[in-house]
């Protein structure tokens, strides 16, 4: 049975082997081998990072931002580690423009099953039950067009476009979904 859960040691191995593939914690910036490395090394290490989160993150640019406070669920079926939602309890300046509420990744070889479907559908029950959220800004890369239907499925309703801040030409999609 495919689920929503907290990050857990369980799910490590599997997780590791997804960023092997081709996974990627940030969509902006692809895994690195010593980056994979370092969280295979000290998996309980970076288990610990969820329940200590930094005020503040390296943006894309190298530049430091106000990190915001979030939630991160794992998307699993038995051990094996499926994708991960972010869940961003509030917006600041940069997620106004890009990142939104909710971000979402599925690992490469578990693409084309609906999983992101069924992620997105969860998050906003979770949304609903743990967070005075009563919609919430999740943005696309006009790019997209899986994720753009995912958005679209779980009613989501495009209301604008801006550039996109890190990744010159590009356009961000800005979808409602009312939770």
């Amino acid at each position: 049975m495919v689920t929503l859960t907290a990050p857990a040691r369980a799910y490590m191995p599997s997780f590791i082997d997804a960023m092997r593939e081709g996974f990627s914690r940030d969509t902006l910036r692809p895994e690195t081998p010593e980056a994979i490395a370092v969280v295979a090394a000290d998996p309980d290490a970076y288990l610990a990072g969820f329940g200590n989160p930094p005020s503040h993150i390296t943006l894309p640019d190298g530049s430091q931002g106000e990190a915001v406070p979030a939630t991160m669920l794992w998307c699993v079926e038995g051990d094996t580690f499926l994708g991960s939602v972010g869940i961003r309890h509030r917006l600041n300046a940069n997620l106004e423009k890009v990142g939104g509420h909710v971000g979402y990744a599925v690992r490469p070889s578990a693409r084309g099953r609906g999983l992101a479907s069924a992620m997105l559908a969860d998050t906003l029950v979770w949304i609903g039950a743990n967070l005075p959220l009563k919609r919430v800004l999740l943005t696309v890369n006009a790019e997209n067009p899986a994720s753009i239907r995912v958005v679209e499925k779980n009613g989501g309703v495009l209301t604008g476009q801006v550039p996109h801040l890190w990744r010159p030409g590009e356009t961000a999609l800005h979808y409602w979904i009312d939770v």
